[in-house]
């Protein structure tokens, strides 16, 4: 029996369409309504970036988020109106203006993420440990690859 040709153009749009839906679905918690706070993607990611590294420069954070500066001093302007976020100056060099998580923001991303957790447990329970290991370790490959 012949082997059916891979189309790779096909197989990339469908992998990146799968992200897209699961990122979608991932926001779709019952916790969102719950927690009575809207946010856009870019402030999302925001937050996620000072849950990996914070306190950060806006200068960092622009870098990590891959948006200009002006973007990433309007997303944390956003986030601070909302109690998410707060600035301060570095106590070395007050010319430098750090981001980091404000108490309210520590807990919402803690709960967002528990949510997340919630969900990808589920999912992840009628998975089998190696392919569990093989998932993790293809989006690692994936992900070392897209910052470089």
């Amino acid at each position: 029996m012949k082997e059916k040709k891979v189309d790779s153009d096909e197989l990339l749009r469908q992998a990146a369409m799968l992200i897209m839906h699961i990122i979608r679905n991932l926001r779709g918690t019952p916790l969102d309504s719950e927690l009575d706070i809207e946010l856009t993607l870019p402030q999302n990611l925001c937050l996620q970036a000072l849950v990996e590294k914070s306190p950060s420069t806006m200068s960092e954070l622009a870098n990590w988020l891959k948006i200009s500066h002006g973007m990433a001093t309007r997303t944390v302007d956003r986030l601070v109106e909302k109690g998410l976020v707060e600035r301060r100056h570095d106590d070395a060099d007050r010319r430098v203006v750090l981001v980091s998580l404000s108490d309210g923001g520590k807990v919402y991303t803690e709960k967002i993420i528990e949510a997340h957790l919630g969900k990808l447990y589920d999912v992840f329970e009628s998975v089998s440990d190696g392919q569990k290991r093989a998932f993790i370790d293809m989006l690692e490959q994936i992900d070392r690859q897209l910052e470089e």
